[in-house]
């Protein structure tokens, strides 16, 4: 009985479909379309590039005898770009931007960034172009704001966090802040 009234339904609502685009109920949506925007207005020294805001970082494989024998995957190499820097404030009586820090945030695992997922064993190591370790929740050393455009280099790599390594898939959120003073 309930697959029959099922069916019915389904036949009721095409048949009332097929009767709105005869009857050219719904003609007058075709060929219209919306477009919606979002954004924001920032008081900063620098807007992010859009394509740096969300970055996924493939690691790829790694063997676990890398990691034993190693203690450390390869390096793998993204950067942060940040667009239209400008050195005067909105505010006159301000004075200039000059420095910038950036803040790497995620589960901590002994000041690395914990993973999630079946692999055990490992962390995720964050270091900037001069070699600071980001640790979770903590700035790096400022950096001097220039006009125009900077790109901010980094690598991450996995490194063992001295507990039992088990081989499987892993993922980790690590998100990142500005400041600019």
């Amino acid at each position: 009985m309930f697959k029959k009234i099922s069916v019915l339904v389904l036949l009721l609502n095409m048949s009332a479909v097929s009767q709105g685009y005869s009857s050219g109920l719904m003609s007058s949506d075709n060929g219209q379309g919306r477009v919606n925007m979002i954004g924001s207005i920032i008081d900063a020294a620098c807007a992010i590039d859009i394509n740096s805001i969300d970055q996924t970082i493939d690691m790829g494989v790694v063997p676990v005898s890398r990691i034993v024998r190693d203690g450390q995957s390869v390096k793998k190499n993204f950067s942060i770009n940040l667009i239209n820097c400008v050195l005067n404030k909105s505010d006159k009586d301000s004075t200039r931007w000059q420095y910038f820090t950036i803040t790497f945030d995620g589960l901590n695992d002994d000041g690395l960034f914990s993973v999630e997922g079946d692999a055990k064993g490992i962390a995720i190591k964050i270091i900037d172009n001069s070699g600071s370790i980001a640790r979770p929740g903590l700035a790096l050393p400022p950096g001097k704001i220039e006009s125009g455009d900077i790109s901010l280099n980094f690598s991450m790599q996995l490194v063992s966090n001295h507990r039992a390594l088990q081989a499987g898939d892993y993922n980790a959120v690590i998100k990142f802040k500005m400041d600019y003073y």
